[in-house]
């Protein structure tokens, strides 16, 4: 993985796949993330995004609730990197495949991080790139009621 001068460290909050969609979401809101690694000993097992838990939330009484358990909404088996991979190869694979966390494993699938495009982003900030205008021309297109792609 190309390096900035100074390495990132990140806290990567994992959830077991038996704890509730409802303990997650309260988890995930409480800390401002969008992904959740499920890990069971250190092992990826999947992913959950707050995509996953908003599909399966429902309205009763006047409340949102969300049934069910991790480990039954996740993804499992997610693309995944090592922690060698290259920044440019990993923001290629993130791009063609609309993936906004990619883990981080090491040979065995333990777990050891968490990429996400929030953290690409950040890189950028490093770059002298980064101080240059958007480089895009930008074209507007207005959708309408009974547009089909």
């Amino acid at each position: 993985m190309t390096r900035a001068s100074e390495p990132m460290t990140r806290r990567v909050i994992v959830a077991t796949p038996e704890i509730s969609l409802d303990d997650a979401w309260s988890i995930m809101e409480r800390e401002r993330f969008r992904h959740l690694p499920v890990v069971r000993n250190g092992v990826l097992l999947g992913m959950l995004s707050d995509r996953d838990i908003l599909l399966r939330s429902e309205l009763r009484e006047d409340q949102i609730v969300t049934p069910g358990l991790v480990g039954e909404a996740m993804t499992p088996a997610p693309y995944v990197c090592g922690p060698d991979t290259d920044v440019v190869d990993l923001v290629r694979v993130m791009t063609e495949k609309k993936i906004d966390a990619v883990p981080v494993v090491d040979d065995a699938t333990k777990l050891i991080g968490l990429v996400t495009s929030t953290d690409i982003m950040l890189l950028l900030i490093r770059l002298d790139e980064a101080m240059l205008p958007i480089p895009f021309d930008f074209e507007l297109e207005q959708v309408t009621a009974g547009f089909s792609a």
